[in-house]
């Protein structure tokens, strides 16, 4: 028989965001009505349940209910909240206890329940009642984090980057059955694509249908079609299918989740309420698309929008408010003496990527007089350019005009200083006759400087060259440039509040360690193909291999390293690049200024390694022999002669999984839980094997104030060294 406890025990309940509640006195079942079986309940409770945002006195509970047969009305719900799994030791809840769901929420209801006790484990359920009987959700664990004063160590996983187009999710199902006390979600929950065929490839049954397809953006890549959500119905789509996934569900119903977005939940590499799909060639700003996947996240992940005095938290969409500060979900969390949670948004208040995607090749964008004031000596590789219309009375600027559309090229785009290097070798790729006659590259009297082809930058419209695969002296010319004329607002991805508040929260921490969530990986990932026989001349060089995280914006980062570093104890996780990364980001020339960071992969989405070598392939600006080399791309990051990444102690680019940190008092495990990627696209019932078997581990240590990384091999740890590359 269930218990209930006393009434001066009496939880408090409040309805969050989305929902609603019908106030009403304490409720007290007198008797258990007659339940539906369980597959009849699912029907009801189709995405299941799930628990988010734990504190030590409360935790955010999450369900989406509806009556298959009259899903346009509201549906009644209660809730049962227990010590036990069996949900026979049974806590009241004050307030409010008939929630209800709406159409208007897509049928989603978030409860806090607050006066909890720390560091405890809760099952709840939800019940639906019928005439016929009671339908039941299935039931959920959670558990709340520990007392501020507790010195028991914490136990968490981290998780990102879960494509469900034509993947499985084993890697949620294995995190399921781990002892840990919360997950970290480090974003792109899902995928706003049904189906890009650079990575996705949809099958019977795994794809996404949007019910309204009328709705969304029509897209094509190498010809082939496909969508993209755009519509709030459209993203409602996306969670409700993901969320359908039986291995996700035992995800949420057995761990609480604590949740932030990266680009997916809106637009691929997206900025603000900015998609990047067209390369350029169109205006793809869209406030009104980003407020469908604001409100659409709003519904359906389990965030704690209630203000606290002990820690930030999130604010609720402000549906009528001005973007981007309508909503905020930013946020920290303290969990006991030894750490100290801290995410941030680096997606809804960034600055657009430095190099325009839309920019001429043969533009100059630092000039001679730029060079003089960036560096003590001139650079080798600065070439020589023009004005065009006034260079040999507008010559060259006529013929390039006359053949833009040959050229790949607008003609409006033909004007100011251009390079004379892509202006030669635009000439040379025409004709006929009546073009004008080489430019003289060794003419002294030509001003030096850089143009977007000295960033690899070889078409007028396309994400290589600027958001990936960027010469890195020349981006980094770039980036100072920018950064010095703008005051460093050029790569603030934070914005200003959230900075201020973010270094506020590392300087002021009284927790042993201060972990910081960053949805996009940190530390720099370069290679050197200086020695590269196979290369051409412009690609022998320290090639950047993304512009679009933390690579792309260097001066911040510097910026960011000192503010961390002198924080002391700061642990940098993150995701979205779908590999394992783990090292020790240093300001260049001060190794002492270093941080820690692990990056977690994916879940399913495709690996960075795989994902390498299918953009340079697509993109046609590299021979075959040079695309080629992303199949050893990790030779070229872990070169021990050109050492282009010494802070880089572990690479794994190809396979998925998550990883699992206990926080202590003297340091933090890390330990990473790897599947080969191949069992991604195999669904659970043609698995040969047991899921256990399929994974394999690696563990890491950071010791308190060492900022040092080390490995665990044949029962010892041995520590990184950026001297020889090599853990000693």
């Amino acid at each position: 028989m269930s218990q209930l406890h006393p009434r001066r025990q009496f939880l408090k309940l409040s309805v969050l965001g989305v929902g609603a509640a019908l106030p009403s006195a304490c409720y007290r079942a007198t008797t258990e009505p007659e339940a539906f079986s369980e597959e009849a309940s699912a029907r009801f409770f189709p995405q299941s349940v799930a628990s988010g945002d734990p504190r030590p006195d409360s935790v955010v509970l999450w369900v989406r209910a509806l009556d298959p047969e009259r899903p346009a009305e509201d549906s009644q719900l209660e809730l049962i909240l227990a010590r036990d799994e069996a949900l026979t030791d049974r806590l009241g809840l004050s307030g409010a206890q008939v929630m209800v769901t709406t159409a208007e929420t897509d049928h989603c209801l978030m409860v806090r329940i607050g006066g909890l006790e720390p560091g405890t484990t809760y099952y709840y359920r939800f019940l639906y009642q019928q005439l016929e009987g009671v339908a039941q959700s299935r039931i959920g664990r959670t558990r709340t984090a520990p007392t501020l004063d507790s010195e028991e160590p914490v136990r968490f996983a981290v998780m990102s980057c879960q494509d469900y187009v034509g993947k499985y999710f084993h890697v949620a199902r294995h995190l399921s059955e781990q002892d840990v006390d919360f997950v970290l979600h480090l974003g792109d929950y899902v995928y706003e694509t049904t189906g890009d065929p650079s990575f996705q490839s949809a099958s019977d049954e795994r794809q996404v249908t949007f019910s309204a397809p009328e709705d969304a953006l029509e897209l094509s890549r190498g010809g082939a079609p496909f969508l993209a959500a755009q519509s709030l119905s459209n993203y409602r789509d996306l969670y409700k299918t993901y969320r359908s996934d039986p291995d996700l569900q035992a995800l949420h119903e057995r761990h609480p989740i604590i949740a932030m977005w990266d680009d997916h939940e809106f637009s691929d590499d997206c900025h603000g309420y900015v998609s990047t799909y067209a390369d350029g060639t169109e205006d793809e700003a869209s406030p009104a698309r980003r407020a469908s996947a604001d409100r659409a996240w709003s519904e359906y992940m389990p965030v704690d929008y209630t203000p606290r005095a002990d820690a930030a938290v999130a604010s609720k969409l402000d549906r009528d408010g001005k973007f981007p500060d309508n909503f905020t979900i930013y946020r920290s969390f303290l969990f006991g003496q030894h750490l100290e949670l801290v995410l941030t948004d680096l997606r809804r208040f960034r600055p657009d990527h430095l190099v325009p995607e839309d920019a001429a090749p043969g533009a100059v964008f630092l000039t001679a007089a730029d060079a003089v004031e960036l560096f003590d000596e001139p650079p080798p590789d600065l070439v020589p350019y023009v004005d065009l219309e006034s260079f040999a009375d507008g010559a060259y600027q006529a013929a390039l005009s006359d053949n833009a559309e040959a050229l790949g090229i607008t003609a409006d785009s033909l004007a100011g200083d251009f390079s004379a290097v892509w202006i030669n070798g635009a000439l040379a790729s025409l004709s006929g006759s009546g073009l004008p006659e080489p430019i003289d590259l060794e003419d002294s009297e030509l001003p030096r400087g850089y143009a977007y082809h000295s960033l690899l930058k070889s078409q007028q419209f396309s994400r290589v060259g600027s958001r990936y695969a960027v010469a890195v002296r020349p981006f980094e010319a770039l980036a100072a440039k920018l950064w010095k004329s703008t005051e460093g607002q050029s790569e603030n991805l934070m914005g200003p509040a959230q900075r201020e508040w973010f270094l506020s929260a590392l300087r002021e921490s009284k927790r042993t360690f201060k972990v910081w969530g960053s949805e996009i990986c940190f530390q720099s990932r370069h290679i050197d193909l200086s020695e590269v026989a196979a290369a051409p001349p412009e690609l022998r060089t320290r090639i950047s291999i993304s512009a679009e995280d933390w690579d792309g914006f260097p001066n911040e980062r510097r910026a960011l390293l000192k503010e961390l570093s002198a924080a002391g104890n700061v642990v940098v996780l993150s995701g979205d690049l779908h590999c394992f990364l783990a090292g020790t980001p240093f300001v260049e020339g001060d190794e002492e200024t270093r941080v820690v960071e692990l990056t977690t992969s994916s879940v399913s989405s495709t690996t960075w390694k795989d994902g390498i070598a299918s953009t340079l392939s697509e993109s046609g600006m590299v021979p075959a022999a040079v695309a080629a080399l992303a199949q050893n791309i990790e030779l070229f990051l872990g070169n021990t002669t050109l050492r282009p990444n010494p802070h880089l102690a572990y690479q794994d680019l190809a396979r998925n999984g998550y990883s699992v940190l206990e926080v202590g008092p003297r340091d933090i495990l890390m330990t990473v839980h790897s599947l080969a990627s191949k069992y991604v696209a195999t669904a659970p019932k043609a698995l040969r094997q047991e899921l256990d078997d399929l994974f394999e581990t690696e563990t890491f240590r950071t010791r308190k104030d060492s900022a040092e990384l080390e490995r665990e091999e044949n029962g010892e740890f041995l520590t990184w060294s950026r001297a020889e590359m090599s853990f000693q």
